[in-house]
């Protein structure tokens, strides 16, 4: 998968940072998502999650948990997601995101589905499942984190201690 997006803040190819995050990405299937409630309470949770090719972070959760219910009333989010490095302090390799989420709908729903069964080929094979998490009836929604903006870190790739800080360009 190609991301079809474009980074600024860097002169670093976009192909390069591309292919740092989709790496990352595809290293690790766990994210730690950070949502808000109406008061700015704080929240993290973990997410089992797939990147979208533009740049989106799908992941499936129900309405009703806390961060289901801090989306909902404030979209503003962060997520990390890291690679262990092969030693303490050495070779990172990591993202901190940050973004709107909200539950995939319409289109966007069609587009959380296909990603999140192309990283999870189990996930809604059923017809009937596949067309209520579509339709937005099952128990459960898919998410999406749109990225806005990132802090990217890939010692191997992209140079020692080099934190790229970009904004996402569709």
């Amino acid at each position: 998968m190609a991301l079809t997006v474009k980074f600024d803040g860097t002169d670093q190819p976009t192909t390069a940072i591309s292919d740092s995050v989709e790496e990352i990405a595809a290293g690790t299937q766990v994210l730690a998502l950070a949502t808000a409630d109406a008061t700015g309470t704080p929240h993290a949770n973990m997410a089992f999650f797939a990147l979208g090719r533009e740049f989106d972070l799908f992941f499936v959760s129900e309405p009703s948990t806390l961060h289901g219910r801090n989306a909902a009333s404030r979209a503003s989010a962060s997520a990390a997601i890291w690679l262990p490095p092969p030693e303490f302090g050495e070779g990172l390799r990591g993202m901190q995101l940050t973004g709107e989420c909200a539950i995939a709908r319409g289109q966007d729903a069609g587009a959380a589905f296909e990603a999140y069964q192309g990283r999870f080929p189990s996930f809604g094979t059923d017809p009937a499942v596949r067309a209520a998490f579509l339709d937005g009836t099952a128990a459960a929604n898919l998410y999406r984190l749109r990225v806005t903006r990132l802090r990217l870190v890939d010692e191997p790739n992209l140079g020692r201690r080099n934190y790229v800080e970009l904004r996402v360009l569709r």
